[in-house]
């Protein structure tokens, strides 16, 4: 009956489903539109790079020889063990996102999950994750939104990897300005003290990070090195979608 009175739209052009197609969640000419991250990536981040013999994007570089980490015998240069991505941030996906994001298209969640477990299943399942952790939300602007777009992908993800999904794991506990309007420097400040774990992380030493958008991955190391702190061993990043590392790689 809801599928009647809500029919089922693509993912991608938000064009109605034929019943077929609805299971999917997208036309399959639509979906071939989309850019799925290919190789050569980021080694570490995931992001491609413009030629094989790069090992690293410019962002995952530059930490490389700056960061200075209490963990730095185990993470010589991040609290994130190796990060995975299923497309690339250009085109249609863009308006995929912005729906998913701020549109209620709650749904997403189920066919971005699918995507994920195409392109990088062999990754996710012999992982050896004991949990799927969602990037928070601050408490006042989920409520306002009516939910975590990042919780609800850890969830379709979880679901098909047989792992719990752990959302209230770690939390933001300061509101934060957008990443994406600041410089470096303001990014790693507007971060500090912005995330808090709870005590029983210390139980999953293997954790999946899961979030919607890659940028610089700020907000990931923040997130996980919350994480490392209450005792968990090994952070591995998945998102949806990242920018492509091409211009300023090192």
């Amino acid at each position: 009956m809801l599928r009647l009175i809500f029919p089922p739209r693509c993912a991608v052009c938000d064009g109605l489903l034929e019943p077929r197609e609805q299971r999917r969640g997208a036309h399959a000419s639509c979906e071939k539109r989309l850019s799925f991250v290919r190789g050569p990536v980021c080694m570490h981040c995931g992001r491609p790079v413009a030629r094989g013999e790069r090992e690293y994007c410019c962002d995952c570089g530059r930490r490389f020889l700056q960061t200075k980490s209490p963990y730095r015998g185990r993470r010589p240069f991040s609290f994130i063990r190796q990060g995975k991505a299923v497309f690339v941030y250009e085109g249609d996906i863009k308006q995929t996102m912005y729906r998913f994001k701020y549109d209620n298209r709650r749904e997403y969640a189920s066919f971005l999950a699918d995507c994920a477990f195409e392109s990088l299943g062999s990754w996710l399942l012999g992982g050896g994750f004991l949990a799927a952790v969602p990037v928070p939300m601050y408490w006042r602007k989920q409520r306002s939104r009516g939910y975590n777009q990042a919780e609800l992908l850890a969830e379709a993800v979880a679901e098909r990897a047989h792992i719990p999904c752990v959302p209230h794991a770690v939390s933001r506990i300061r509101n934060t300005r957008p990443q994406k309007e600041l410089n470096d420097t303001e990014r790693e400040n507007n971060l500090k003290s912005a995330f808090h774990a709870a005590d029983f992380v210390v139980q999953y030493k293997r954790i999946l990070l899961v979030d919607d958008i890659y940028t610089t991955g700020s907000t990931a190391e923040a997130v996980a090195e919350e994480l490392c702190r209450a005792g968990a061993q090994e952070i591995f990043f998945l998102a949806a979608c990242t920018g492509k590392g091409f211009e300023e790689e090192i």
